[in-house]
């Protein structure tokens, strides 16, 4: 008995092991720069963010909150947000990076030098001017998960400051 006991913990720590996420392209660190996608002029102020969501096998859909980090960029358009360790990471998924400049809408994103992977070498983040109200109010955008609100107050209140100012009735 104690043998397959040994044996099935083995099973689970393999199993919890091979389910663990590391690297870059993980944990970061993430960085970029912010640019209008038309005038290709940095866009200071914008507001970044990465979340993560664990998601647990189950036989329905069992996601939820993990861990989220955010930034604003500089002057000159560039974020950066740092690598932090992270501890029983089994079943969190890839990271999911955001940008959101009150009246603008992302446009796509280029990585230009390094290795080609997005947010880890320098990326373009190209930020298009919605020009009407009625375009602002087409690519409204909501926030992430309420459980994340405290871990990025910053991008959150950014969010529903602009929703606020939306008038899309």
């Amino acid at each position: 008995m104690a043998i397959l006991t040994r044996v099935a913990l083995c099973i689970v720590a393999l199993s919890l092991t091979a389910a663990c996420r590391t690297g870059q392209e993980q944990w970061g660190p993430f960085r970029g720069q912010v640019v209008d996608f038309d005038t290709g002029d940095p866009i200071a102020g914008a507001h970044v963010m990465v979340m993560w969501l664990r998601e647990r096998p189950a036989l329905h859909l069992a996601q939820s909150f993990y861990d989220a980090r955010e930034t604003t960029s500089d002057a000159d358009g560039w974020f950066e947000i740092p690598y932090e360790r992270r501890w029983m990471t089994a079943f969190v998924s890839d990271p999911a990076i955001s940008v959101f400049v009150p009246g603008y809408v992302m446009e796509g994103a280029a990585v230009v030098t390094g290795e080609g992977r997005p947010y880890i070498d320098p990326t373009f983040i190209g930020m298009r001017l919605l020009r009407s109200a009625e375009e602002r109010c087409r690519s409204r955008v909501y926030g992430p998960l309420l459980d994340a609100h405290r871990h990025i107050p910053h991008f959150a209140q950014a969010l529903s400051k602009y929703a606020q100012s939306l008038d899309c009735n």
